[in-house]
């Protein structure tokens, strides 16, 4: 039993491990089927090859068009509904390409699945972040980045061994179990509504009140109600947040999902098994070590940890580059070391990204500052493949992993620029009027 005094503190730890661990269980589903719909939908005699690209290119422009709406403030909607919407629009995605046969079945599921996508991850992040202390924050983000690439690989795992059994008709079985799947976070989502002390935050414009008799150039008071920001301070606000975010996934994170099998099977010549042991000390790196290097970084500013979540990623391309002009072995062996050193910079960007953005702004606007970092994440989603593909034309793995080595400096001054102008441009907490 817990004291009257810690009631709200216990339910509110209770909420956050409940949403973390069906969340988990969401990721679980997922990685059984996000390598294999491309291949679902090229099997469909009416969607074939050519589907399979008009499926991610709807689904990315939903995501961002869906961003983008939120951070204008044009469409506002409490941020748990807001999440609680996206988990309906995945589940309504995934179902719909269970027995879709068609382009148009596709590019409508494409858009379900990116605008539940650009609602879920705008609220995502405003919801965890009610329900943790501040001197938890890095932990608890970091613990849900753990989680979640444990078991999106163990599903991965699962669905393979599922489908070496049965034939690859049964994907469509797995595409049900992934949206059954997202049914359990919102019901987690409603329930943490409802958790005292976390007041649901309103995404509605609120009208500041007009000012009191005697309030000095309309000063505000006491009881005066936060106007909402606008989109020009808002942007400037986190502007830094959101240039990193863009640069970590166009130089980062797309060049090791997209970029780095591509030159491993078509420069090296490692092979399919290969790969997938790349893909896989990538995961065990982060779950063996996300805790240390929190643990390293917390009393640290945040973009310390952003500097060396880069740093990392970057002498892991400084080694496949420079090990790509060796014999076969030695290229093999940097390719996984790459795929080491980036799982630690992805450790060391779960716990500092996150509450950098929150540092950046109030928290009434944290859905949308978190919409408008998800945009940039699309966009340089878009970008770092053709980035990639571009430099595999110049027929030597070093001539990818050392440019791209050098373009992670860049995403490294995103996180120096905002420091150097000084103060955020505005105030996280609240103005504290003058008497």
């Amino acid at each position: 039993m817990f004291r009257t005094s810690d009631g709200p503190a216990a339910l509110r730890r209770r909420s956050v491990n409940r949403i973390l661990v069906l969340h988990g269980l969401s990721s679980f589903c997922y990685g059984m089927v996000f390598p294999f719909i491309g291949i679902h939908l090229a099997s469909r005699p009416g969607i074939g090859t050519g589907g399979v690209a008009v499926y991610y290119g709807v689904s990315g422009l939903a995501n961002l068009a869906v961003s983008l709406l939120l951070a204008s403030a044009a469409v506002r909607l409490p941020r748990h509904a807001l999440g609680i919407t996206g988990l309906l629009l995945w589940v309504g995605c995934f179902l719909l390409l269970t027995g879709g046969d068609t382009l148009a079945a596709a590019a409508a599921a494409a858009v379900l699945g990116g605008a539940g996508q650009g609602c879920f991850m705008a609220a995502i992040i405003p919801i965890v972040n009610s329900l943790v202390p501040p001197e938890e924050r890095r932990r608890v983000f970091a613990r849900r980045y753990q989680i979640l690439n444990a078991t999106l690989a163990a599903g991965s795992l699962v669905a393979g061994l599922f489908l070496t059994v049965f034939s690859r008709q049964a994907i469509t079985w797995l595409l049900v179990a992934n949206a059954v799947g997202y049914l359990p976070v919102a019901l987690a989502l409603g329930l943490a509504r409802k958790v005292p002390g976390v007041p649901e935050v309103s995404e509605l414009p609120e009208v500041p009140q007009a000012p009191e008799a005697g309030a000095v150039g309309g000063a505000p008071t006491a009881g005066a109600a936060p106007a909402p920001l606008g989109i020009g301070l808002l942007v400037r606000a986190s502007l830094g947040a959101a240039l990193f975010q863009f640069g970590a996934y166009a130089v980062g994170f797309s060049q090791f999902e997209a970029t780095a099998p591509l030159v491993a099977d078509r420069l090296m010549d490692t092979g399919i098994g290969w790969i997938s042991v790349m893909l896989t000390l990538n995961v065990v790196s982060i779950v063996a070590f996300q805790r240390r290097i929190t643990r390293l970084l917390e009393k640290r500013p945040e973009e310390h940890g952003l500097r060396i979540a880069v740093a990392l990623w970057a002498a892991g391309l400084v080694v496949a580059g420079v090990t790509a002009f060796g014999p076969g072995p030695v290229r093999l062996a940097g390719l996984l070391a790459y795929a080491v050193l980036f799982g630690l910079g992805e450790c060391a960007y779960s716990c500092s990204f996150h509450p950098w953005l929150i540092s950046k702004v109030p928290d009434r606007e944290l859905t949308r500052a978190s919409a408008l970092c998800n945009s940039m994440m699309g966009v340089g989603m878009f970008f770092g493949p053709s980035l990639g593909v571009l430099l595999i034309g110049g027929r030597h793995a070093a001539w990818v992993w050392l440019p791209l080595a050098a373009l992670c400096g860049l995403v490294a001054l995103t996180t120096v620029r905002r420091r150097a102008r000084g103060a955020a441009v505005v105030p996280v907490s609240e103005p504290v009027p003058v008497a």
